[in-house]
């Protein structure tokens, strides 16, 4: 593995930028909340994804008080509009890109929301370490959601019990309350397996 950039929140978009238009295969995001910094980097996204680049993204669920804002959800929809996958994932707080399996970029920056404060990220490569980061997020597994096993939609999040167990949870409205209010949302265990 070698470090080929420490950049601050100044220089980092344009690493970033030159990353995504070399990419050839994919792109793994792994980013909290989605602002108004995303709109910069769609046209980007969308080329890449033009290209045949395979763009999954994690997010923030909407239980966040940020990402449940109007202004977010529409950035969300305008993600999802070019995002072959936007996974929402409870409490994350993962800074990740991972490009073509050989390039990761990792730090405190969080790529799509990042407006004012002092960061630092970290571009390295190698592959092994970039596989490796992969198997430990569970990126292939956790960027497969299922069909929801009660109103069979899709609006599926990803969330870890107290005893280290993963499982998807529908988020739709319908599926997510009782009619008296209560919650009770459909849920399934993650089944993980070695390697990604």
């Amino acid at each position: 593995m070698e470090v080929t950039e420490v950049d601050d929140e100044r220089d980092f978009y344009g690493t970033f930028s030159g990353e995504i238009r070399q990419a050839r295969q994919s792109l793994w995001l792994w980013a909290p909340w989605v602002a108004n910094r995303i709109r910069s980097l769609l046209p980007e996204l969308r080329a890449a994804a033009d290209r045949g680049v395979q763009i999954k993204v994690f997010i923030r669920d909407d239980t966040d008080q940020l990402q449940r804002k109007d202004t977010s959800q529409s950035l969300i929809a305008d993600l999802r509009a070019v995002a072959h996958t936007v996974i929402p994932m409870h409490v994350m707080h993962q800074k990740i890109a991972v490009i073509d399996e050989r390039t990761v970029m990792l730090g405190s920056l969080n790529v799509l929301s990042q407006s004012w404060t002092r960061e630092v990220m970290l571009t390295m490569r190698g592959a092994y370490f970039a596989r490796k980061l992969l198997a430990h997020e569970h990126a292939e597994t956790f960027a497969r959601p299922p069909r929801c096993g009660r109103c069979k939609g899709a609006e599926i999040e990803i969330r870890r019990r107290k005893n280290g167990i993963w499982y998807w949870r529908c988020y739709a409205a319908a599926c997510k309350t009782t009619p008296s209010g209560r919650t009770d949302a459909w849920t399934q265990d993650i089944r993980l397996t070695s390697g990604r």
